[in-house]
This record gives structure tokens, sequence and C-alpha cells, in this order.
């Protein structure tokens, strides 16, 4: 019977049930298994198990953590800010007008503008898929004026949706260091990360690099000059900019230097982004950023709902003593950490391709931690495993959430989309070997 509730529960899940509430039902499920068990027939002892299972997610919501969790939706607030201002046009501008001044460098160069692009977008968005949608139509365009055919422009924009997630302020490392209990500090995690980012973008670079070398057509290379000669990047657009990237090394400096607290940066950044767009530059009207809170909350709601539920289930699961269950068990059959490591990675691009990242952190990093301690693993380098797996699982076919995203950002069919992110998601994954098995791009500032 438990088996066949928890099927029919992953079954109404794939067809379109709410996230959280599946996963209150299968938190629900398998406390019931777990009474059934031990032989906790007696309705005040189910009550008193239910009633430790829930606490713990309304003391993290409400307690001592709950001023980390306050940063979510500051952060997002912020990203949804820059996400309809003009910020993407200034930045494509003025490569435009620097390629027509100095000369071209064309396919090669935009391709590398559209990935620092989103991975600018992606850690102030919280959610991949938004940079796809706030910026996607703005590049396709460009890249296939510049020599991409439609199919290789919408694989890079599609693979770039999912670079930047270890950079600060990403709320996924904010996640993943509240969830390991500090074990990973949240600013220790962003340093970690920076090396093992640059590594993800190098590996997309490359790929448009090799892509750079295929020859241009007499039509493409004038639906290139048109493009240039139509740029326009004035002053004013270059005092909007340089005051609108400022902001990303201050944020580095106040966070690293501990002048601020993460919650505290969270509001500050909110405010300087509202004036800024608001009040300053103007290209945010008021009705617009009603829209803009809109957006922003409902991502929030959501993020806060499936955080509870899923705690709801994670402890369901811990109650049970699962993680040492699952250690007894592989310990058995692995005995080395870098076998563990490549099952680790393979079994986290499975759940990033099934899972918003948000879940996936909640639900499988409480069991997964006790286990990569085991194996004496640095907690710093497993979060930085956890958190790239679940970004290159965003791209990875057949149910990957980008995928979908892309389908419907730019009316393709998804087989179509599936032949486009080949190449770059072959990049990435290398990649994520070379950042497992170099514990050092993780650890190099310690």
């Amino acid at each position: 019977m438990t088996l066949a509730l928890s099927l029919l529960c992953i079954a109404a899940l794939l067809f379109g049930m709410p996230l959280f509430i599946g996963l209150g039902t299968l938190g629900t499920i398998y406390q019931q298994t777990n009474a059934a068990a031990i032989g906790t027939d007696s309705f005040a002892d189910m009550t008193r198990q239910m009633t430790v299972i829930f606490s713990d997610p309304l003391a993290k919501l409400t307690g001592d953590q709950s001023a980390l969790f306050l940063t979510i939706p500051y952060f997002t607030l912020t990203g949804y800010l820059i996400a309809h201002s003009n910020f993407a046009k200034r930045v494509i501008n003025l490569y435009l007008i620097a390629v027509r001044r100095v000369g071209s460098v064309g396919t090669f160069g935009l391709g590398v503008v559209c990935i620092f692009i989103a991975a600018l977008f992606t850690p102030l968005t919280g959610a991949s898929g938004v940079t796809i949608v706030a910026i996607g139509g703005i590049l396709l365009p460009i890249l296939t004026g510049v020599g991409y055919s439609n199919q290789r422009a919408v694989g890079l924009i599609t693979a770039s949706g999912s670079i930047g997630l270890l950079f600060s302020p990403s709320l996924p490392v904010m996640l993943f260091g509240i969830m390991s209990e500090n074990k990973a500090d949240i600013n220790e995690l962003y340093r970690s990360g920076l090396l093992p980012g640059l590594v993800l973008l190098l590996a997309l670079a490359t790929v448009v690099l090799l892509h750079s070398f295929t020859a241009k057509t007499a039509a493409q290379a004038s639906e290139l000059k048109v493009q240039l000669d139509a740029a326009v990047f004035s002053a004013r657009d270059a005092i909007k900019l340089g005051a609108e990237l400022a902001a990303i090394p201050l944020l580095y400096v106040l966070m690293h230097s501990r002048f601020m607290v993460i919650t505290e940066l969270g509001v500050f950044f909110l405010l300087y982004y509202l004036v800024l767009e608001v009040f300053i530059f103007r290209e945010i009207g008021w009705s617009k950023l009603v829209q803009v809170f809109e957006e922003a909350i409902a991502m929030v709601g959501s993020i806060i709902m499936i955080i509870f539920f899923a705690m709801i289930l994670t402890n369901a699961l811990l109650y049970d003593a699962l993680p040492g269950k699952m250690f007894a068990f592989i310990s058995q059959y692995i005995h080395s950490p870098l076998t563990f490591l490549m099952l680790l990675n393979i079994f986290l691009l499975i759940v990033g391709a099934l899972m918003d990242i948000f879940s996936a952190i909640i639900v499988i990093s409480p069991l997964i931690i006790p286990i990569a301690e085991s194996y004496q693993i640095p907690m710093l380098h497993l979060g930085i495993i956890f958190l790239t797996n679940l970004e290159i699982g965003y791209l990875t076919p057949p149910v990957g959430l980008n995928l979908f995203l892309s389908s419907l950002r730019f009316q393709k069919p998804m087989s179509e989309v599936y032949k486009s992110i080949i190449p770059y998601l072959v990049a990435l994954i290398l990649a994520q070997l070379l950042i497992t098995y170099v514990p050092w791009l993780s650890l190099w500032w310690r």
C-alpha cells in the first residue's frame, strides 16, 4: 500500500501536482510507514512523531536561521529589477561598438558576451530559467546575425542560462550553507565556487571558440555589419552600465570583509538597484514595478513553500536514520572516495534533471552530507560538487528544466532543443569531472 501510494503521488507530480503538495504527501506517507514499522499504533504516539517531523522546518523558518531565509526575497527582487531593466542591451551594444571600432572578432566575441551576461543574471535571479526568459529574446537575433545557426544559438542561450549559480549572491549557495548547518560557511562557499565557476564558463567559451572557426556566409557577414552600424552606446549608457556593474565588486568586498551580514547585504542591494533603475534611470515605471514585484513575490512564495514541505519529507527520512542505512549499504560495495564521487555525480545529474535546485538541496543534501563525511570529503568541496551537478542537471535530457523553458521561450520542439544542447552539455560534464577530481579548484584559498 505504501509503495502504491508513493508511486501514485510521484505520478501526480509528473502530471502537474504542485511540488509542495507532493513533497508534503510523500513525507506523510513515509512517516506513517515508520510508525507502522516500529509498532506506533496509538494516536498519541503518531501525533508526537508528526510533531517532531513538522517542528524542525517551522523552527528553521521562524527561529535562529530565519534571517538567512530572509535573503531569498531580497536578492530575488533585486534580480528581477535588473532583468526588467535595459542592462543586457547596454552590455551587447557596448560590445558591438567595441567591435566596430577595433575590428570584428565576430562569432567568438559575442558568444562570450552572451555567457558573461548570463553569468551575471543567473546568481542575481536565483533561478537559471529566468535568465533564458529575460534575455533570450534579445540575444537570439544577434547571435544568428553573427553567424550562428538558429540551433546553435538556442543551444548557447540554453546552456548559458544555467551558468553562474556558484557566484554570489546566488541563493542555492546560501541554501546549501543553511542545510549543512554551517558546516560549509556561506562566504567560504562563494570563495570556493569562484574557480569552479570560471572553469564552467571556460568550458562553454571553448565550444564557442571551436564554433567560431566555421566560416560565415556573405549574407551572415552582411547581417553582422547591419547590427554593428545600428548599435548605439552613448555616454549616458556608459554611466548607467558603470553604476550597475559597480555593485558587483562592491558586493564581494562587503561580503568577504564581513562588514555586512548576508541579510543586510540583501537589503542594501535591493535598495541600491531600486533607486538606480526606478528613481535615477527611470527605466522601470510604477506599473512595471508592480509587475516586477508580482513576479518576484510569486517566485519567493513558491520557493518558501517548497522549502517547508521539502524539509518535512527530509525530516521524515532522517527520523528513520536513512543516511546511516544508505552508508551501511554503500560501504559494502564502495570503498574508494573517488568511486563514491563518480556515483554521486551521476546521481546528482539525475536529481538535477528531475527536481528544481531548491528542492534538491533541501531534500537530498541532508542525506548525502553524512555519507560524504564518512568518506572524509571536505564539506566545501562537497558543496561545490553538489551545486555544479544540479546546475548542469538543468540541461540534462529528457526533463531538465531549462530545456522546457527554452522550448517554450523560442517555440522549438524538444527534440531540436536536445540536439542544440549536446556540445555544451558534453563540455560542462567534462568540466564537472575536473572540478570533482581536482579539489584544489575548490580549496585553493585555504
